[in-house]
């Protein structure tokens, strides 16, 4: 029999207050490949190579007293991804993503109106596009159940900033913050079906601010449809849910001090997004994926209108 493997390779950009922050193995861009092999087939010594392009539209700021019209945030991330069975059950996992984004609004974060002034601090919403590497993140995962047609594989990432990019402003590329996430996939494809179910539960240990604790669940469910040997088609749901602080409750003004300058580090950054995609895989190694996603929930964090991706995967 042939056993279908949905091997998502991830990557979650976190452009400032976007929502879309690092963690681990589920996307926003869901640089997917899906193959079929013999049920006694080895992985060892193979893997996927995924390069997608995301953007990302974000409208407003979904504060503790509703919308607040803060302006757009555009952004354009490149997702770079490398997956690689090292056996039959281990894999391993890195990427890292390219970010160029721009803030237009009137409600900037000024690095120079802080008390005192930081002239030392990049200036990212002046409007302009501002591009970096943001975060660097690994992977490992252990296929710990493979019989039938249940999969089960615990995973532990970790991610940390490339450099030190500013991450005060709504165009910010990223928190700046190191972490890390244990948790599982489970994959499940009945019998004599085209279908399948997958759901990713983890839990995030983020770097502490001030005292501030972010740490935060991350679940992600995806149902999908072989639609033949090269087409499928899938829905799928990225929430995030934990700890933080809230605006504009916990930041009275002026809004100048180190509380406000680390502002983006603490915030909850909660959401529920939700996507369709469609992915064509081509000659047993390419694969093409493409999906579109809007934010369905937004607590504290930039509500994003709508984001799609494209991308291209090679199996060797």
């Amino acid at each position: 029999p042939l056993i279908c493997e949905v091997a998502m390779v991830f990557s979650e950009t976190c452009p400032g207050e976007t929502g879309l922050t690092l963690p681990a193995l589920l996307t926003l861009s869901l640089s997917f490949a899906g193959n079929c092999y013999a049920e006694d087939a080895s992985r060892a010594g193979h893997g996927h190579v995924a390069v997608s392009y995301q953007y990302i539209h974000v409208d407003g700021f979904e504060g503790s007293n509703g919308t607040i019209p803060i302006g757009t945030v555009d952004t354009h991330a490149l997702n770079l991804e490398l997956e690689y069975f090292l056996t039959d059950r281990w894999t391993v996992g890195a990427g890292i993503p390219f970010i160029r984004e721009r803030y237009l609004g009137d409600f900037p974060h000024d690095p120079l109106a802080l008390d005192p002034p930081r002239p030392d601090v990049e200036n990212v919403d002046e409007g302009d596009w501002n591009q970096d590497f943001q975060d660097f993140h690994l992977s490992v995962r252990y296929l710990a159940k493979a019989t039938g047609r249940l999969r089960i594989e615990p995973y532990l990432v970790a991610g940390f900033p490339s450099n030190d990019y500013p991450f005060f402003g709504h165009a910010a590329i990223g928190q700046n913050l190191w972490r890390v996430e244990p948790g599982s996939s489970f994959l499940y494809i009945p019998p004599l079906s085209d279908a399948y179910y997958r759901l990713d539960v983890g839990y995030a240990f983020v770097e502490e601010t001030l005292g501030v604790n972010i740490d935060h669940w991350n679940i992600r469910a995806e149902a999908g449809y072989f639609f033949n040997q090269y087409l499928s088609g899938r829905v799928f749901l990225l929430h995030k849910d934990g700890d933080g602080l809230v605006f504009p409750d916990d930041f009275p003004p002026p809004r100048t001090d180190e509380l406000w300058y680390q502002h983006d580090r603490m915030i909850k950054h909660n959401f529920t997004n939700v996507g369709i995609g469609l992915d064509w895989s081509m000659q047993d190694r390419y694969s093409l994926s493409s999906s579109v996603l809007t934010m369905a929930r937004a607590e504290q964090v930039h509500k994003v209108d709508y984001a799609f991706t494209i991308g291209v995967s090679f199996a060797f």
